[in-house]
Formats: structure tokens, sequence, C-alpha cells
């Protein structure tokens, strides 16, 4: 069952007896269990995920183990670590699955689950002196994410030994037109019969699949549901009370059809299915990982993700937008319409090092993008289970290869062709080094005739923009269709959404995905495409069922007879409670915005700065899709962190607080307010069950409790002149907050004495003649632990000295260059107001001074309580310390509400 308001309020009189937004853990143990809007499990399906295993994967898992981490274990690690090598140093091999969960000497290098007790984790992340590899520096630290993320997933790979492989034919000798994806779909036989609730020719089929199944089609949600959820999916906001009645009230036979022409046409359904496409674009607002001093901003980033709202809300149609993604410069080379912006599809990715890391993140992009092909999984080997030759991937690398980014032109995020066009070779092992035969600019091998020639026109990019968006194309029509189903029914026909290969069974519901792609591939109109999904009588059926079978046969509800149960997703959510407290800002376009900060932003959430590098822990936390490559999907997930930033993060209390203060505007009387308060929130008035338990709630005292300990505001990052023991003689702030570096000026060096004096989050370098200082400042009187690792990773210069004080005491002090050095259980006792400086000096030279430094503090408060510290968790640019407003009973109520179940699922 889903908890409803008494009991998440009955929980909130029990554990939330005090005044504070901000609370701590201990204070809402007991509220957990009913609070938690992503806590609370309303069906077992809900629950997170087990850890997969490396014999049973998905395609999703495999794709990200071939396309990201096979070629990165075989460039960075099979020269000391595999069998073809013929090498195996400490006994580890890292290229088959089962030898490298054994590991070597040490002990075992993959832990599937645990990151912790992967030694390969430690031995990357040089921690341990003993284990740091690859020996000639440490990985990047996208390559360490990449890894890490692996391991946390369940390590899934699919290697063997090579002598143990049981396959006797090669995937290159797969007839594509034998695989359902590859043959164009065709529309489905209009029945002359319908079933008199069925809408449309997709109604009856989904009948015809559930009876074959022997289910029964769930009844339709009433009216009052059937509003929510076209407002949820059409415009991502929450219909009020009076949209509700007057949606309910009304005897118009076409009302459905009525209301979602008028959410389709407004501005807001541009802005929601433009963030659709965004997880398939990987929208970010940043390059990723860059070089000290290089601006990580990606510039006009905003431009892409506008011209996608507006592309959405004119109805541009489907295929012309592909081709302008991948070719506006052609299409549009003066930027007369404003599409060149559509190419940021291309260009808004993450910019690796390495520019054919960059040209493979483009060419998956598209690829599994536009037509659910991975052929990302080609560039170090033929495809291991689909008709995709290497010689394919370097087809396409050649296309992009030959384009380049016009510095001058009207968009920064256009690529144009370069005047002398060539083909690549194949790179054999995926190493640039070593060349095999040449690969001509050409379509791919499975979607191409025998009467295909190879692409002349330019870099190619024209030519395979209109191969892609071409009607007769069997893929590109199925994979959108699959994805757009996905959003609007909550489960898509097809679960590997951006894998259509052979080993991806037609599902029992084929039939109805052709009949919409070939539907589809007549008019491209998205709108059209739209409306028709949501009249449907599929998308009103109700999410219970009067079948008790039903689950049992059918768990995942692929014959489609009941609807699917949802809960609001990040943007939905944050925008929402944004809405009823009447602070939302419906401007559309601009510039990306901070929504992570202590106080809320009113903007909607599309327009969110998205830091790939350092992406906040809120949208990861609400399971946003990562920014770092293609998204086929969200995976919802149920972790108690969710709840716990609902009930304790600043923002959500600031909501809270101004909605409180609009209900007292409007009534004195303690029922009037909960009543409006149901009405604003909930959309309903309250039963007398709910009314008299919130006006019960309103007539308790409010308990006073201590305000918070924000560990953020205990640092300041600053300088001192340097001296031979490391004492901090005259502290001066850094002036400067520029990307994600506290620093003296705006741009490096400093025109001043200070140099490249800088520090970021676990980076930094000191001055000419001064030192770079983080000062801690002790919140109260107590014991104070200290432990972390100064590392300087260059063989040149003469390296950096760290000393640590606590007031006039030197705890630690020592040179170190090209190596790490740790401290542990650095123990003394502090005073109130007293610092502790983690001083970073250079010697003779400044030369090659880039340190990276990492402490974590514990303090033991006479007073009981535990204060925690953490160099780079806590690391942020200015933060507010305005204070915030505490709760009162009203205010409280509000949260309760705002935090619930009925608010946060559609359903």
């Amino acid at each position: 069952m889903t908890f409803r308001f008494q009991t998440v309020l009955r929980h909130f009189v029990l554990g939330c007896q005090c005044s504070s937004s901000v609370h701590t853990i201990r204070t809402f143990a007991s509220a957990l269990v009913a609070i938690g809007t992503f806590v609370t499990i309303t069906h077992p399906r809900l629950a997170k995920a087990d850890t997969p295993t490396a014999s049973k994967l998905t395609a999703e898992q495999e794709t990200f183990f071939e396309t990201k981490v096979r070629p990165l274990l075989i460039d960075r690690c099979y020269e000391c670590h595999s069998e073809e090598a013929g090498e195996s140093s400490g006994g580890l091999r890292l290229d088959n699955a089962a030898v490298s969960r054994e590991g070597g000497a040490s002990g075992p290098a993959i832990v599937p689950g645990d990151v912790d007790a992967s030694l390969l984790i430690e031995a990357i992340n040089y921690e341990n002196v003993d284990y740091q590899m690859p020996p000639e520096g440490k990985l990047e630290d996208a390559e360490i994410a990449t890894l890490r993320t692996w391991i946390e997933m369940g390590a899934p790979d699919p290697r063997t030994d090579k002598n143990s492989s049981s396959k006797s034919t090669s995937p290159m000798d797969i007839d594509p037109q034998s695989h359902w994806a590859f043959v164009p779909p065709m529309p489905a036989p209009h029945h002359t019969v319908m079933h008199r609730d069925d809408h449309d020719v997709i109604d009856s089929l989904a009948r015809e699949i559930a009876d074959q199944a022997g289910l029964a089609v769930s009844p339709p949600v009433d009216d009052e549901q059937m509003i929510r959820r076209l407002y949820y999916d059409l415009v991502g906001l929450p219909p009020t009370l009076e949209q509700i009645q007057t949606f309910v009230q009304s005897d118009s036979a076409d009302k459905v059809e009525r209301l979602a022409d008028q959410l389709i046409a407004s501005p807001d359904y541009g802005e929601r299915i433009a963030r659709y496409w965004m997880d398939v674009a990987r929208y970010a607002d940043t390059i990723g990982y860059a070089l000290a001093g290089k601006d990580r901003r990606l510039k006009g980033s905003e431009r892409y993700r506008d011209w996608l709202i507006d592309a959405f809300a004119q109805d541009m149609p489907f295929d012309q937008m592909v081709r302008l993604q991948l070719a506006a410069d052609r299409i549009d080379p003066d930027n007369a319409n404003g599409n060149l912006d559509a190419m940021g599809f291309l260009t808004i990715g993450r910019r690796y090092l390495n520019g054919y890391d960059t040209i493979d993140d483009r060419i998956d992009v598209i690829t599994r993008g536009l037509l659910g092909l991975t052929v990302a999984c080609a560039r170090c080997h033929d495809h291991k289970f689909d008709p995709i030759p290497t010689k394919d991937y370097y087809s396409l690398l050649g296309i992009i290869q030959s384009s380049e980014a016009k510095e001058d032109g009207p968009s920064p995020l256009m690529l144009v062709d370069k005047e002398t066009p060539s083909d690549s070779h194949v790179f054999l092992r995926g190493q640039p080094g070593n060349r095999g035969d040449i690969a001509p600019r050409q379509y791919l091998t499975a979607l191409r005739s025998n009467n295909d020639t190879p692409f002349s026109d330019g870099s190619g990019r024209k030519e395979l923009a209109e191969r892609i968006a071409d009607e007769n194309n069997p893929l590109f029509a199925r994979v959108f269709v699959n994805r757009l189903w996905m959003k609007l029914i909550g489960r898509p026909f097809v679960d590997s959404t951006s894998d259509f290969g052979v080993r991806t069974e037609a599902p029992p519901s084929v039939k109805i995905l052709d009949e919409l792609a070939a539907d589809f591939s007549q008019h491209w109109s998205v709108k059209r495409l739209v409306r028709r999904i949501v009249t449907s009588r599929i998308y009103a059926q109700s999410a219970t069922t009067l079948d008790q079978n039903a689950f049992d046969v059918d768990p995942d509800n692929r014959y489609l007879a009941r609807g699917n149960r949802r809960r609001r997703d990040f943007e939905s959510l944050r925008d929402s409670l944004t809405f009823v407290s009447g602070q939302l800002d419906r401007q559309v376009g601009g510039a990306p915005v901070e929504i992570h900060l202590e106080r809320p932003v009113s903007r909607r959430t599309l327009y969110a700065m998205i830091d790939r590098q350092n992406l906040p822990s809120m949208f990861r936390t609400f399971d946003m899709a990562s920014p770092d490559s293609h998204a086929p999907k969200r995976y919802l997930t149920t972790v108690p962190q969710q709840a716990l930033f609902l009930m304790n993060h600043p923002q959500i209390g600031i909501l809270a607080n101004h909605l409180a203060g609009q209900l007292r505007q409007q009534h004195a009387d303690a029922e009037q307010q909960a009543i409006e308060a149901f009405r604003q929130i909930y959309a309903r008035s309250p039963s007398n069950v709910e009314l008299q338990a919130a006006v019960a709630y309103l007539a308790e005292p409010v308990a006073k409790t201590k305000p918070s300990f924000d560990s953020r505001l205990a640092w300041r990052y600053g300088t001192s002149p340097a001296n031979d023991d490391g004492r901090v003689d005259q502290f001066t702030e850094l002036k400067k907050f520029v990307g994600a570096v506290w620093q003296d000026a705006d741009q490096l060096p400093s025109e001043s004495e200070l140099g490249y004096a800088s520090l970021g989050k676990e980076n930094g370098h000191p001055g000419r003649r001064h030192s770079v200082v983080r000062r801690w400042t002790v919140p109260a009187d107590g014991e104070v632990t200290l432990e972390g690792r100064i590392r300087h990773s260059n063989d040149k210069g003469d390296g950096v000295q760290l000393a640590i004080w606590a007031n006039d005491e030197l705890l630690f002090r020592e040179s170190k260059q090209n190596g790490t050095r740790s401290f542990e259980a650095l123990r003394t006792k502090v005073h109130a107001g007293e610092t502790v400086d983690f001083v970073i000096s250079p010697q003779a030279s400044d030369s090659f001074d880039s340190f990276n430094f990492r402490c974590s503090i514990l303090l033991e408060g006479d007073d009981g309580e535990l204060y925690q510290g953490n160099s780079m968790t806590d690391f942020s640019g200015p933060v507010s310390v305005d204070p915030i407003e505490p709760l009162d009973r009203l205010g409280q109520l509000v949260q309760a509400m705002l935090i619930s179940n009925e608010f946060a699922f559609v359903d």
C-alpha cells in the first residue's frame, strides 16, 4: 500500500518536534519509514535492482563494458596484465572475467559491487604506495570514474578465455534481414470491428495480446487521475484544483482529446519533451575534465537546449530535426533559420584529452541514440553479436574526423566539413599506432544495399544524416517511438532502448510498435504521435487490476493489460514543489542556473547548470540521467538519501515556509489553513480524519532546536608568506572562485607575486613565495582527529611541503616530491573558534608544484556532539550564510505534505 497523508503526519508528530527545516538524521529516524517518498515501496518491483552477475548481463551492461571498460583495460592495463602480452605482473590478469576476480598475489582485484574491497580501485587511486597502477602515471579522473561505475554495477563482464569459446559462426555471417528490427515496420491491418472501449487500433492489438496471455485488461482510471497523468506527461506539473474540477465536471465526450491538444500547445510541452531528448543527447554545460587553467564551461550549451525546446514546441518534423542535428551546416549554413545550434547533438558531449575518445562519444550518440545499434563496441574488434565489423566503426570515425569546429561561425556548437576530408585506417585493437585497412566513409554494412557507394559529399555527415532519417530506415522510427512510449506509458516496448541488435527479441507488443513506427514515418509529427498515445485506451488503463494472477503471469506488464504505476521524475518533482509553493518562473530559455545551493531557484529544473565533471549529489540522488554519455533510460532507485534530502535540505524548508506564509495571509483560522494546504498541494479537499489530524497538529507547541553545523562554512581558502616551518603568519583569503578553483585573479598566473597560487577540490598549486592554506575553524571545544594525504606527481622540480598546525601546535610537517605521503590519527585538543591549518608551501623552486591533497576531520565535542569535515565533499565556492527562517507548525505541516507519496506519485 502507499502511505497517505495521515500516516506521514503521524510520523511527523512523533519524529519532527522541532522548528528548523534543517534536521539531523537522528531526529528523523522514526519518520523515515513513512515520509520517504522514495523509501516507501508501493510495489515490490520499485525496489532497487539486485547487483548484476557476470553470467546474466543486460544488453546495456554489456554495452557499457564494451564501449567504456574494455577499451580502457586494453589501452592502460593489458601491456602488463594479459595473456596475449605474455606477462602477468603480480600474477594478475585483467583480460578475462574470472581471473580478474581471482586477482593476483595481493588478492581479488575486482569484487563486484564493492568498490572499497576491489584492489584495482585502490591501485588506480594511488592510495597505497605499494600499489600504484599504471606505474607510468595516474589515470584520468574520468577513467577512474568509469572503472568505479563498472564495479558498482556489479562488474558485468562478458569475456572468457578465447580458447573456451564455443561459438562456431561469426556475427558477420548473420543476415540482418533475419532479425525483426532490421525489417521495415508494417502498419497493422485495421480492425473492422473494435471493442466498444477501444479508441485506436493499437488498443485492439493490446487487447488481443492480453487475451492470448489469459489476462483481462484493467478498467480506465477516473477523470481525476486521467488529468493528473496528462499534466505530468505533457507539461511536467500538477493540475490545480480548479483545473481538475473543470475537467471532472465536463460531460464532453472528447474532453481528453481537447485537454491533450491544450497541453501540447502550451510552452511547457516543448520544455517537457526537450528534456526527454536531452538524456539521449547527453546534455551538459561543461566539457568534463580539463587541464588546470582551462575553462570547462561549454560555450553556448544552452543554445542547443533552447533549440530543442523551440523545435518540439513548433512540431518540426522529427526527420528534419535529426538532419539538422547532424548536418545543419549544410542545410542552414548561414544560420538564417537559427538551426546551427542543433549541432549541439554532436558537440555537447564530453571533450576528452584523447581526441579519438571524443569521436567515439559522437559515434556512440549517433548510433545508439538514433539507430539503437551499439556500433562503438566495434572500436577494437568486430562486434561480438551484431553484423557490425570494425571497418564500420572507422567508416564513421572518418566522417567525424573529417569535420571540425568553426571558431568564428554563427554558432559555437557547429561543425563544418574540412576542406580535405579523408578516410580513416582501421586501428587494430583500437590502437591508433597500429594501422590496418582503409575504411571508406559510408553507411553501416547491415543497413546498406549492394548498390550503395561510399560517401563523397564533403565529410559525409549530410549523406549519413539522409540515410539515418530515411523513412525506409527500419530502425530510426522504431527507436524513437520506443523511447517516447517509455516516457508516456512508463515502460518501453523494447527494454534495451538503445540496443535493437540481433540478441534483442521482438517484444510481445511488437505489432503495436510497428504500427506506431510505420505511421510516424509517414508524417514525422511528434505532437501527432504524442496525441495518439495519450488518447488511447492503453494510456488510460488503471495501474490496479481485478485479475489476481496478473502480477504472477506478467510481472513486468509486457502484455499491456494494465497501467504502470509511476512517480514523478526529478524534474517534475522539483518543478511541482516550486509550482505549488507559488515560486515557479515560467520564462522559457536562457542561461543555466545553479539549483543545488541552499536557497531554491525559481527556474524550471530543465535550466539547471549540468556540470558533468562535478555533478551535484542532488542530481544523482534523484536518478538524473548521467550526462557523461548517451543515456538509454533512467533507472529509478529507492534509497534513503532521497527521503533524507526532502526532509533535511534547506530548499524544501524555504519552499514550505513560503507556502505557509501565503496560507497564513489568506486565513487566520487553523482549520481553513489546513483545508487550503490540501487544496494547493494535493488539489483536493481533506477527509474528516485528515482535517482533524492536521488541526490537532497545528495546535501543538514547537520545540526549540540547536542550529545545525554546516561543514562547508567551516572552511576558508587563502595564502600566507612561505617560511621553513609552514606556519601561517598572515592569512589572506583568495579572492576569486573561477570554474571550480579558488585563486587570486581571473586568470592564472596572477600578475601579483602569488603566481599560480590556487586551491581546488583536490588539487592546488602554491605561489612563488607563498603557501596555500586550507583553514578549518573549530566549531566546539573537544578533541580533533585528522587523516589524509598529500601527493606530488612530477619527477621535475623539487616538490612541496605540507605542514599541519592546530593554532600554535605543529602536528605534521613533511616535504614530498614525485610521491605520496599519508598522515593519520593526528589528535589534539582544540577550542571553539580556533583554527586547523593545512599549509602547502613551495620549496626552493615553485616550478612543477601542482599537488593533490585530501583530508578528513573528526571533532568529538565536549558537548557529546560529533562534527565532521572533509576537504573534498565540503569544498565549494561562495556559500550563502543568510539565516534560514525556522519552520513553525504550519510550515512543518506543509513540508510533511510536500514530501509525501501522494504528492510524488502520479498514480
